[in-house]
């Protein structure tokens, strides 16, 4: 049972400012907490006439350590990159030879794409390029599968990969086409520097769009070596979400004309 210093009532417009609101208070990390609406808050009279959010009320719990103490101490069996809020993401594997599942896995992820794509009447064909990547090719595919923001590649491989996988001792499929995964990569990887470069400037969190697992992959990875800066995943798929935060330090900021939030502070 949580004891009553280990729980607040918090009012936000959403899940995750409640959770980062909270962190302050219990000078915990966003993923160590857990938020429960239960209720609606107070609006003010401003803010119901001009048609502003609703605030909710939310019941912001610090999860138990030695539950997630025992939890992270499971051994996992798809190859991962443990997060610091002890949430296990997606990497990218490394190089190695096909075993019996991965052929397996790949020819029913090829059938089970191919007959989505029939289905939606589109003039594309999934085929195998590599270990556990399949490639999108077609007159259709440009169009109707990459698209301006790679919503329906997206979507695709969630689907496959959440009707085929198992993710006991199954490794996951990935779905490229038109070269959108590398160019998505270095998209990623310039966003993880720039939104590196706010929260330095401005002292303060800053919150992502939702990604996908192996996207916020590619932000943690391009900030992990950095000493300025941390990162962690907070929310449910598939809102989930990468949360970039400085890391202060004293002396740095002892010669500064403002400071950091006291509310962020570790």
């Amino acid at each position: 049972m949580q004891s009553e210093n280990e729980k607040i009532i918090i009012e936000a417009h959403d899940q995750d400012e409640a959770i980062l609101k909270a962190a302050g208070h219990f000078n915990s990390k966003p993923g160590e907490l857990e938020a429960v609406m239960i209720g609606e808050g107070h609006t003010g009279f401003l803010s119901r006439l001009f048609g502003g959010r609703k605030l909710m009320k939310f019941e912001v719990i610090k999860k138990n350590s030695q539950v997630t103490s025992q939890n992270t101490a499971q051994p996992q069996k798809i190859e991962a990159v443990e997060e610091k809020n002890n949430d296990v993401e997606f990497s990218e594997p490394h190089p190695k030879s096909k075993t019996s599942s991965d052929i397996a896995l790949a020819a029913r992820g090829v059938e089970f794409a191919n007959e989505i794509l029939k289905l939606m009447d589109i003039e594309a064909e999934a085929v195998e390029r590599d270990r556990n990547l399949l490639e999108i090719t077609g007159s259709d595919a440009q169009d109707y599968i990459v698209g301006r923001y790679g919503d329906a590649l997206k979507s695709l491989e969630y689907l496959v990969n959440l009707t085929l996988r198992d993710p006991r001792n199954e490794p996951r499929l990935k779905i490229d086409s038109c070269g959108y995964r590398e160019r998505r990569i270095k998209s990623l990887e310039r966003l993880a520097e720039a939104t590196a470069r706010q929260v330095l400037k401005f002292g303060r969190p800053m919150r992502l769009d939702p990604m996908a697992s192996w996207e916020r992959w590619v932000i943690h990875t391009t900030l992990k070596d950095r000493k300025d800066v941390t990162t962690e995943s907070i929310g449910e798929p598939p809102m989930r979400k990468v949360v970039v935060s400085p890391k202060y330090d004293a002396n740095h900021y002892k010669n500064r004309r403002y400071r950091p939030s006291r509310r962020f502070g570790k």
